[in-house]
């Protein structure tokens, strides 16, 4: 309140930045705990800190139950509204099926992250406003799929496990659509039914690709953490697990895969909230995600035992 008083009074010289800063709303799906979260964010910071105001929303959609949503919406809405930003970005697919359509309508400019299905599918007539953009997230598939089956050549069939969430829908209509006889994909909505897949897997599968886990609920439907999901399910996997994400990877987590990190894509929205805030008459066309790294945990090679050929050694980012 201060700052923006003595900005209308004029002094503006003795608080340059603070009074010439744009400002930027940052809308999260999740929440700030949220892995994928976290590393966005640091994206985003890389690029516009110094750059612009942030402030952040969070709908936190995967631990609050789905009939609550539209709310969180609204109220979301209401304080963007009332912050008035030069721009929002909104992280993941729950915030631009909430916000996009109406934000749209606002003519405000923003940038979005993380979106598995078409944008386009969440504005009326499939027209994307000309005041919206951003960046795609496209998990690495036939990639993923095939690495499992360099290191691993003996391999019959693959489960892909994952939850209930809105954006494993998206993640299963897309791996159903790749016709691959050799795998299947199971939905869990509790962490009970997701430990009993995990216990069964074995009796028909080699491996687990892990999607999507944090919107599990106990049996009294309360969120269960993400990280003692993953933690679990490490320990007690009979066969190798492996992920499609940078933080699905680790000592107590998955083995490894081809693997989209949070930070790359909050740096490249980043870098696009700040030419749309530098140069706003200049349109920017909607991009696709990075090619992916390849990401192995030295843990997790050492207890499965597997072979790395030697032509994939330079390639491969290593954690513990």
């Amino acid at each position: 309140m201060i700052r923006t008083a003595l900005c209308g009074l004029g002094f503006s010289l003795l608080m340059p930045l603070a009074c010439a800063l744009p400002k930027v709303t940052v809308v999260e799906s999740y929440h700030p705990e949220n892995s994928w979260d976290q590393a966005y964010l640091q994206g985003i910071k890389s690029k516009l800190d110094g750059v612009a105001e942030l402030d952040f929303i969070s709908l936190d959609t995967k631990r609050q139950p789905t009939r609550e949503h539209l709310q969180q919406a609204g109220v979301a809405l209401e304080q963007i509204q009332s912050r008035s930003p030069d721009l929002v970005m909104l992280g993941d697919d729950a915030a631009l099926a909430l916000l996009g359509p109406k934000l749209g309508r606002m003519a405000m400019p923003t940038v979005f992250l993380g979106i598995n299905a078409d944008p386009a599918a969440y504005f009326a007539g499939g027209k994307i406003p000309p005041t919206i953009t951003g960046i795609l997230e496209r998990p690495h598939y036939k990639r993923s799929l095939a690495l499992i089956r360099e290191v691993l050549p003996g391999l019959r069939r693959i489960l892909v496990l994952m939850d209930q969430d809105r954006s494993a829908f998206i993640l299963r209509d897309d791996l159903l659509r790749l016709g691959d006889t050799r795998l299947d994909v199971q939905q869990v909505g509790t962490f009970a039914a997701w430990q009993q897949a995990l216990d069964a897997a074995p009796a028909s599968y080699d491996v687990v690709i892990i999607a999507t886990y944090q919107a599990l609920v106990d049996e009294k439907l309360r969120n269960v953490d993400a990280a003692q999901v993953m933690r679990w399910s490490s320990a007690n996997s009979k066969i190798p697990l492996f992920g499609f994400w940078d933080f699905q990877v680790g000592r107590e987590a998955t083995a490894g895969g081809v693997v989209i990190t949070g930070f790359e894509q909050g740096a490249v929205a980043g870098s696009m909230a700040k030419t749309q805030l530098q140069k706003p008459a200049q349109r920017q066309a909607i991009r696709s995600g990075s090619s992916g790294r390849i990401m192995f945990s030295r843990t997790q090679l050492e207890r499965w035992q597997f072979k790395i050929p030697a032509a994939m050694q330079s390639q491969i980012s290593w954690v513990p």
